[in-house]
């Protein structure tokens, strides 16, 4: 079939053309995952697959994509790689790569990687891939850094391979400067592969069509994205949505707002008012800002059309600058998840008045909680590696939250039996905490409780990212709060951010903050407060007091 004969305007024609683009990247998906070292990446999935147009914008990603990587892979395209290599400076075989944190996700771990895809000497599009590396060097993954430069080495833009050959000086510095080189090197060239394979199968499918260049069918992928976005938009009442929420914070509390300005058939974010950028490692660049902004409202306006440029387009935002959502340079970011985790609740409490059946409560999951394990062995081999917890999701319009949920990063758990092997740990206990999730016609999933106890003879640092202890998340149309967040050590609560030291046999407790509810509690069905009673999920107490129950609590 030829480029004419690929009729862009049929509907059938354009939805197979357009499936195949995702199937491209979810075969770059299988590629990346399968050939890592890594647990965070091939257990957690900490990455994405993306195809990108020959300017940089996204046509398809994979499947199962983290949100802020999704959006921060064609912005850092657009705005950094392709004015800094033009096409004429790149020939096959080159790899371009950075972890740049404002050219990227915010923080030092995630390396961005971009491949020129040529077709007859000439770039047609470009294959693009982020993954969350096991280290970086400098202070291991932590909100305790005080600035971007403890945080690990910073690799500027660059081809990481030229004309198809390794960039070998670039690898030397990488790998004396991380504690598990083999690792961090085993998942940068899984990424290389990935891409390679994403190149590989778009030219087959081109080849298959005919086509010279994509500027055809992006732009029909583009166009009917965009068309779907504005339509949505121009469905809801016009006007300024405010809200505001108090997290943790590092030393003190931080506070973000926003304003959601719904226009005719755009939305513009602002988030003035909110805390100025702290001396910590919870700052949020602007993409990564930028990605939970986009990703909150499009899964209020248009959750099924496929991801690409053209959800993009009707939305914009702003932060000031000096902000904790727009920090200056080199302001530390490792843990910026931290805060850039609650935007999408914050949109949601400020919409919930918009649209109620659409918005969730706040999540447990928002943040992830890390737990990063690091140490030596007896014969002085670094081992380390960081697991994830989740808490409730948030209660919606017509179905509780789910318990122990990743949102909105969408990232996986890593087995306990593959974590137990990365790192001396014995995981004791996992389980839901009865009570936790937030009371409301739809309550909040309930958060989780886990325990982890160093079983080598030797010191074992662990570097804590979590939330949600002191402020609990909370719920909206009327639903309730959820219950806070824990850390202890060996029973007695520690400061649940930054480093602390497990000695040999000392237990590492969590408690996840459950998610809030969503509508009044007592037009709960009686029918799902009788469930939560049978299977322990919520107590006697609770369901008397939460949900006014008056029947047979047995």
């Amino acid at each position: 079939m030829s480029e004419k004969q690929a009729d862009f305007n049929d509907p059938i024609t354009l939805q197979v053309m357009w499936d195949r683009l995702v199937f491209i990247a979810d075969q770059a998906d299988s590629a990346l995952g399968r050939t890592a070292f890594s647990p965070i990446v091939r257990e957690n999935h900490d990455y994405v697959t993306v195809v990108l147009d020959a300017k940089g914008r996204a046509l398809s990603q994979c499947t199962w994509s983290i949100p802020v990587f999704i959006t921060s892979l064609p912005m850092a395209a657009q705005n950094h790689f392709l004015p800094a290599f033009p096409a004429e400076t790149l020939v096959e075989g080159d790899v371009l790569a950075t972890n740049d944190p404002v050219i990227g996700t915010g923080h030092l771990p995630d390396m961005v990687m971009l491949t020129p895809v040529f077709l007859k000497g000439k770039i047609v599009a470009y294959a693009g891939s982020i993954a969350h590396l096991p280290d970086i060097g400098g202070r291991p993954q932590s909100p305790d850094s005080t600035d971007m430069f403890e945080e690990g080495i910073r690799i500027p833009m660059l081809k990481l391979y030229k004309a198809g050959q390794p960039n070998t000086d670039v690898f030397a510095v990488i790998e004396a400067s991380v504690r598990l080189p083999n690792e961090v090197r085993g998942d940068i060239q899984s990424m290389v592969a990935a891409n390679a394979v994403m190149s590989r199968e778009l030219l087959r499918f081109m080849g298959e069509y005919g086509m010279e260049d994509l500027d055809g069918l992006g732009a029909a992928i583009h166009g009917r994205s965009e068309a779907h976005m504005r339509k949505a938009i121009a469905a809801w009442p016009k006007g300024s949505y405010k809200a505001e929420v108090t997290i943790d914070g590092f030393e003190s509390d931080v506070k973000l707002c926003v304003d959601v300005q719904v226009r005719a058939d755009s939305i513009h974010v602002d988030y003035a008012g909110t805390s100025p950028e702290v001396a910590r490692g919870i700052n949020v660049v602007p993409h990564y800002r930028v990605a939970h902004t986009v990703y909150a409202l499009k899964c209020l306006l248009d959750p099924d059309t496929p991801n690409n440029e053209g959800c993009m387009l009707p939305i914009t935002d702003e932060a000031p600058l000096g902000s904790i959502l727009h920090p200056h340079p080199h302001a530390a970011g490792s843990a910026r998840n931290l805060v850039g985790h609650v935007i999408p609740s914050l949109i949601f409490r400020a919409l919930q008045q918009v649209v109620p059946d659409k918005v969730m409560g706040d999540s447990g999951g928002a943040p992830i909680w890390g737990v990063n394990c690091q140490g030596h062995t007896a014969d002085g081999t670094a081992y380390g590696s960081a697991q994830n917890f989740h808490g409730g999701q948030g209660g919606r319009s017509n179905m509780d939250g789910l318990d122990t949920l990743s949102f909105p990063s969408n990232c996986k758990v890593t087995p306990i039996e593959m974590y137990e092997l990365a790192v001396p740990v014995l995981t004791e206990r996992k389980e839901l905490i009865a009570d936790s999730g937030g009371a409301g016609k739809y309550r909040g999933g309930l958060g989780q409780r886990g325990v982890l106890r160093n079983i080598s003879d030797r010191p074992m640092n662990i570097y804590l990212s979590t939330e949600r202890v002191k402020h609990p998340c909370f719920g909206v149309v009327g639903g309730q709060d959820g219950s806070n967040g824990a850390v202890r050590r060996n029973g007695e609560a520690v400061f649940p951010k930054g480093k602390i030291t497990l000695e040999p046999g000392e237990r590492l407790e969590l408690e996840l903050p459950g998610g809030g509810g969503w509508g009044n509690p007592l037009e709960r069905p009686r029918e799902l407060v009788e469930n939560d009673l049978r299977q322990g999920l919520v107590s006697p107490e609770h369901a008397r007091t939460a949900y006014g129950y008056k029947g047979n609590a047995s």
